[in-house]
């Protein structure tokens, strides 16, 4: 089956409910969607006080 853009399948009562997409677009979206939630996660930190490494690393082990 060949899907040039996107296609839109419908049910009995005309509600849309899938959509068929070529694999290629498939994950061009799916890298977006990453890059999207990756920025997010850097917003959220980025005004978090950041510490050395070296203190980093005592705390972890003082953990473990």
């Amino acid at each position: 089956m060949r899907v040039k853009e996107g296609q839109i399948l419908y049910d009995a009562q005309g509600k849309r409910t899938h959509i068929v997409l070529p694999f290629r677009r498939y994950e061009e979206m799916l890298r977006h969607l990453e890059d999207a939630d990756d920025l997010k996660s850097m917003r959220e930190v980025e005004d978090e006080r950041n510490i050395p490494w070296r203190l980093a690393k005592k705390r972890l082990r003082k953990k473990a």
